[in-house]
């Protein structure tokens, strides 16, 4: 057995198979979040940039702003049971979001990202539901905070370090 399961983890390293992570510290260096008050994505959006390397910046000092705009999250039936109880809900978490450099150059137009996801209901089981459902909402943040990553990778070549730098 410890054979088998050794022979796997080396054919998964030799596939080039590796987690995904961002190194936006390389050419980014500062950024500012800017949410209201009641943005689900505000704080953890902060941790994974302080985790890829970007530390955040006070107001006039970031090289980068991320403002999230809106946020919209929904729930609705998609099948139901014999008894015309919901068997399944789909969840919908959308965030809308824009970026701007210091000097307020728009790099990214306001737009939406979306996460959606399907659960079961067991009407035998309500707690499990309940930590289920705060399970799903979870990843569908993180979702979102990976689809604002890979949108701040993707602008990244374009911005310059600092003014210092340039110089």
């Amino acid at each position: 057995m410890k054979l088998v399961a050794g022979m796997l983890l080396l054919l998964q390293g030799s596939c080039g198979f590796h987690l995904r992570t961002w190194d936006l510290g390389v050419n980014l260096e500062s950024v500012r979040v800017e949410a209201g008050q009641r943005s689900l994505l505000a704080a953890p959006l902060r941790r994974a940039l302080n985790q890829s390397g970007v530390t955040e910046a006070s107001q006039g000092e970031s090289q980068v702003v991320v403002e999230l705009l809106d946020q919209r999250s929904n729930r609705r039936s998609v099948s139901v049971t014999d008894q015309a109880r919901a068997a399944e809900y789909e969840t919908t978490l959308e965030v809308r979001f824009q970026v701007h450099d210091a000097n307020g150059v728009q790099l990214i137009p306001p737009r939406w990202i979306r996460s959606e996801r399907v659960f079961r209901v067991d009407r035998d089981n309500l707690v499990g539901n309940s930590e289920e459902q705060a399970l799903i909402e979870q990843e569908m943040r993180d979702d979102l905070i990976q689809q604002i990553l890979r949108s701040l990778n993707a602008i990244t070549q374009t911005v310059p370090k600092t003014t210092a730098d340039a110089g």
